[in-house]
């Protein structure tokens, strides 16, 4: 801890934050807004209350605490058919776009303030990526076609290496002045490289364990440990621990389908959103806190107002421009950016464009910035300015914007629902003709489940539930099928398996406990 504001004990603010945390996500339910929009407001708040305490986090320990975590998370979740079929746009966004932020925004606060130009593009590589957490719970609310969805998934999972890179190199060439355009491309390719690889020894390996485990608790804590197995030997390696991360987070959830037990998925699912929510909210808090220090260590807030202002404005307007020249790319590529094979709407160039809300990942570059970096406090006050802004101006009018532009809808998923759900349910059915035939169950528990699909008692109940069992099974590889096929995306996969899964559990129940039958 470095400095105060006030008396009030560390108790007490401890409790205003728990609480202020607590009313934040209950609020953001009940207005349907995206929990980062209340988040950042609840910075601001903590930011101009005089009594708490300033808090100061070692830079390396918040690395290693909450970048793991998030990156393996949303590698976990994503679903890589739609980045798959966006790839070209991906490329742009998560790789040119990133690159191009990051030597923009330098190029402003090089103008402005003459920063030395490490300093200048390690404060742009911060701003350079993209959160898509807002975005998504909009889009998905409102029917956003899967493919515009899955571009900003991808672009994320891909724009935090491309920023990370950037601001590797540029934060080392701060401290120590040294500068070499091979180093930097060579360490971009070997440290991919090795990250990628451990990334995938240790997702397998999360993979190997979790078969094994029958404690529906132990799951998410081996997944959280695979998180921390990935990214900390590649960190102390000096190879892309964000990669890893990546990797091992795709790399499970791609197995998760298959190895997985339905009640470790139940509780895995429900402690990952809960984790990644609280690391969200500690940023949040841990910049507010940090924010009026920052600021005292300015000695013009006048300039540094309009800093954050110019920085904004070049953010939010070279994403727009960005976004809409990609329709003037090659009609080869272009054309592989809508389902119809179009050129890349406008109205789609447009919603991308003003998607490019910051968040967390931003917060956690510039909160572990060395203590000793040049210009610390101003990286960490154009950040928090530039969050706020892109959330808020962003963030609240993205849903006007999706329901009255004439954007490509959502008419995929619900035919690949219905289909799903149809295939599946005929290999269940498939599956209890071939126990019948083996003379697993009698007529009557034949009949009752084929026509209900759930027994509710009698003296041959427990036949029936393993039955049940089985069929399910044979569901859930039916749906794991069509999306290894590509018939239907990891979303609806994971759709599906929620309600096996709830169906599974119950079942496991009654034949553990007859009683409940």
């Amino acid at each position: 801890m470095r400095g105060k504001r006030g008396a009030m004990g560390i108790e007490w603010a401890a409790t205003i934050m728990v609480a202020a945390v607590l009313a934040v996500t209950l609020l953001a339910r009940r207005l349907r807004i995206a929990d980062p929009i209340l988040l950042i407001v609840l910075g601001v708040v903590l930011a101009i209350i005089p009594s708490l305490p300033t808090v100061i986090v070692e830079p390396d320990l918040l690395l290693l605490l909450v970048l793991p975590p998030l990156l393996f998370w949303h590698a976990f979740i994503v679903s890589p058919r739609e980045i798959k079929a966006t790839a070209p746009a991906v490329t742009l966004l998560a790789i040119v776009l990133v690159a191009l932020t990051a030597l923009t925004v330098g190029c402003v606060l090089k103008l402005l303030l003459d920063l030395p130009w490490p300093v200048a593009i390690a404060i742009g590589a911060i701003l350079a990526p993209t959160d898509p957490i807002a975005f998504l719970t909009v889009a998905r609310r409102l029917g956003v076609s899967p493919r515009l969805v899955g571009l900003l998934d991808g672009e994320n999972l891909l724009n935090d290496f491309t920023a990370l890179v950037i601001y590797g190199v540029a934060v080392e060439a701060a401290l120590t002045d040294t500068w070499s355009a091979p180093h930097a491309l060579s360490r971009f390719v070997l440290t991919a490289f090795a990250g990628a690889a451990i990334g995938l020894v240790v997702g397998f390996m999360i993979s190997t364990v979790n078969r094994r485990i029958t404690t529906p608790s132990l799951p998410p804590i081996v997944t959280l440990a695979g998180a921390y197995l990935a990214f900390l030997p590649a960190e102390a390696l000096h190879v892309s621990a964000v990669l890893a991360a990546g990797v091992a987070g795709r790399t499970a959830g791609a197995r998760s389908p298959i190895v997985d037990r339905p009640e470790g998925r139940i509780v895995g699912y429900g402690f990952w959103n809960t984790w990644t929510f609280l690391l969200t909210a500690v940023l949040f808090v841990l910049v507010g806190l940090q924010l009026p220090v920052a600021l005292v260590g300015l000695t013009d807030i006048a300039m540094t107002a309009m800093i954050c202002l110019a920085v904004i404005g070049t953010v939010v307007t070279l994403r727009l421009v960005f976004s809409l020249g990609i329709g003037l790319v090659p009609a080869p590529i272009a054309r592989r950016m809508t389902v119809t094979r179009r050129r890349w709407p406008w109205a789609e160039s447009l919603i991308v464009g003003w998607s490019g809300m910051r968040g967390a990942f931003s917060l956690v570059m510039a909160l572990i910035l060395p203590l000793d970096f040049p210009y610390r406090d101003l990286a960490i006050v154009i950040t928090f300015s530039v969050i706020l802004a892109t959330l808020i101006g962003q963030g609240l009018t993205l849903p006007i914007l999706i329901r009255r532009l004439p954007i490509e809808r959502d008419e995929v998923s619900p035919r690949e629902r219905i289909r799903a759900r149809q295939e599946a349910r005929e290999a269940a059915l498939d599956r209890l003709d071939e126990i019948s035939e083996e003379g697993g169950i009698s007529e009557e528990q034949e009949a009752r489940l084929r026509s209900g699909y759930r027994n509710h008692g009698g003296e041959d109940a427990a036949r029936a539930h393993r039955a049940e069992l089985e069929m399910i099974a044979a569901e859930r590889r039916a749906a794991i099928d069509m999306r290894r096929n590509g018939r239907i995306s990891d979303d609806i996969l994971r759709e599906i398996e929620s309600d096996l899964d709830m169906r599974a559990v119950l079942l496991h129940e009654h034949l553990t406990d007859p009683g409940r039958g």
